[in-house]
């Protein structure tokens, strides 16, 4: 198969996400098994070249333009050898223009996470008193108050995009039936397919048997990710086991609700213990195996998660972990054989966590070498390749179908 990734996001790249990380490892994965691989995505500078994913083009671009601006080069390569397949994510409709200009390509949109439930994750934060002052002050002006934390699908540009699609594919369950009811969208059209993983030898080389008594977050300082309520489960930490080093390892965004940043808000938080907490911008993705080799602990207490690639290189490097209820972690640990589970915005549960693990050391090494078996038997291409490729037919089929329809 000819089969084009678009994608503003690519690890390895200033835009790499989650997104890009699977990107990455999809495609390289397909490359691998002798499809023809092109991915387009977004850099600071302009190129063609080639790597493990196959052919990679880049375009200078905002993500705000990205689908207008990669359309000639997609164009350009379509028409030296046309497309079987395109693959984007919902998340800020990448391959919009693309979609528009070429429909007789058959399409897979990839559910990661849709921006309203970002937007509703914030919502969660805002205050019952902040809520009801809008409504109060929206009825004083004679206005009949509409909500702005109140999600509207029908005008959501993700949605349309993604009911477009020949195939819809989920990483994690939890994602289909979060948006499934809220999008209507169809269940014969979507499938699930785990993100592949295939492990790095740097992390496959930590030992389970670490003594570092470090404890450390990796990914974003946002809302979604859970940092709140990890800076305010720390003291707890640190007040049981005062020997604990903490380490949070993210570039940091703007709380949305304070403007400040959150690594400030964070450390306000944290109050006089500040000082035993380690902050790190974020690191290049070859950076982690290090990172992991000098931690016992991670933890990922997530508000929401997909599917997150942190969760499985933690594991991977045999490490103590801790995630989420809320979403598709729960699908990846196994409670109390791979790792500890949590529920989402529960500071005391996190700190619970936290110091069972640190003052349990056979418990820890036992689940850091079960997490490690579980990703190298469930996530590699062996197991995921085939299920991709059948996704992929079954979208080609479809696709002929609907250009039949509508001839």
């Amino acid at each position: 198969m000819r089969i084009a990734f678009i994608s503003y996001e690519y690890e390895g790249l200033a835009s790499g996400g989650g997104i890009g990380t699977y990107v990455r490892h999809a495609a390289a994965m397909l490359n691998e098994r002798g499809h023809d691989v092109s991915v387009f995505t977004n850099s600071s500078i302009g190129s063609v070249r080639k790597d493990a994913g196959g052919t990679v083009y880049t375009v200078i671009s905002t993500r705000e333009n990205f689908s207008s601006t990669v359309l000639p080069i997609f164009s350009a390569c379509h028409a030296a050898t046309p497309f079987d397949i395109i693959e984007t994510a919902e998340f800020g409709a990448d391959a919009a223009t693309v979609f528009a200009r070429y429909p007789n390509i058959a399409r897979v949109v990839r559910l990661h996470t849709p921006s309203f439930i970002i937007r509703d994750i914030s919502f969660r934060y805002v205050s019952s008193m902040r809520k009801a002052r809008f409504i109060l002050g929206e009825t004083r002006r004679g206005r009949w108050p509409k909500p702005y934390w109140v999600y509207d699908p029908e005008g959501d540009q993700e949605r349309l995009y993604t009911l477009s699609a020949d195939l819809v594919t989920v990483p994690s369950i939890a994602i289909a039936e979060r948006i499934q009811p809220i999008w209507k969208l169809r269940s014969s059209s979507i499938i699930h397919v785990a993100n592949v993983f295939t492990p790095s030898p740097a992390l496959l080389r930590v030992s389970p048997d670490t003594r570092t008594q470090r404890v450390t977050f990796v990914g974003r300082l946002e809302l979604r990710k859970g940092v709140i309520e990890l800076a305010r489960a720390i003291p707890i930490v640190l007040r049981d086991m005062p020997n604990t080093k903490i380490r949070i390892v993210g570039r940091s965004l703007r709380n949305p609700h304070t403007g400040e940043e959150f690594k400030q808000y964070m450390q306000r938080i944290l109050g006089r213990h500040v000082v035993q907490v380690e902050f790190i911008d974020g690191v290049p993705s070859d950076e982690i195996p290090r990172l992991l080799a000098e931690t016992d602990i991670c933890v990922f207490p997530s508000v929401w998660e997909n599917f997150p690639y942190v969760c499985l290189e933690a594991m991977a490097a045999a490490r103590g972990v801790i995630g989420s209820s809320a979403g598709g972690m729960v699908e990846i640990i196994e409670h109390g054989r791979t790792g500890l589970v949590v529920p989402p915005r529960d500071h005391k549960a996190i700190a619970k966590a936290i110091v069972k693990l640190l003052d349990n050391h056979r418990l820890r090494i036992g689940m850091g070498s079960n997490a490690r078996d579980r990703v190298l038997r469930t996530y590699g291409p062996g197991v995921i390749a085939p299920l991709q490729e059948a996704g992929y037919a079954r979208a080609i089929e479809a696709a002929r179908q609907r250009v039949y329809l509508n001839v």
